[in-house]
């Protein structure tokens, strides 16, 4: 089993981050199993918490008939691939045995919103993810963090 340092330095999110930040966030993160079959989040309910796969296979079903199989170690379920304006608009299903860590939500845009280099470079490697997993999800409006996640 990984820890949380090891998830995060595969992350393309997260993988830029100096080591000073990663010893800031990762005691933010709270590990999870996860089964074949759970439901780990409903579109529609409050969102709680943000994602960081370790192992596994995670489906991502979105609002308009959108999906994405997510399996890498590191891949992050968050901000407009997971919610909106504080509610959940993806129901994902755990496809396969794994494990996740958790982020609280609040926690992670505190984080981000920061002014600092450890925010900027988490919220550029977001893009890139993006642009990689699922171009369609990206908001591209200038917009309040907090407001729309």
């Amino acid at each position: 089993m990984a820890s949380i340092s090891d998830v995060l330095k595969k992350s393309i999110v997260f993988n830029s981050l100096e080591e000073a930040d990663l010893q800031r966030i990762s005691p933010m993160f709270e590990k999870r199993e996860l089964h074949t079959g759970d439901i780990v989040t409903t579109t529609g309910n409050t969102a709680q918490y943000f994602f960081i796969l370790e192992n596994g296979t995670l489906l991502l079903a979105m609002e308009d008939d959108k999906s994405i199989v997510l399996k890498a170690p590191g891949d992050f379920i968050a901000m407009e691939l997971l919610s909106d304006r504080g509610i959940y608009k993806t129901t994902i299903t755990a496809l396969e045995d794994g494990m996740a860590f958790i982020i609280s939500r609040e926690a992670f845009l505190d984080f981000i919103q920061e002014d600092t280099p450890g925010a900027a470079a988490i919220m550029q490697s977001w893009q890139v993810f993006l642009d990689q997993a699922a171009p369609f999800a990206k908001n591209i409006e200038d917009i309040d963090v907090p407001a729309i996640f």
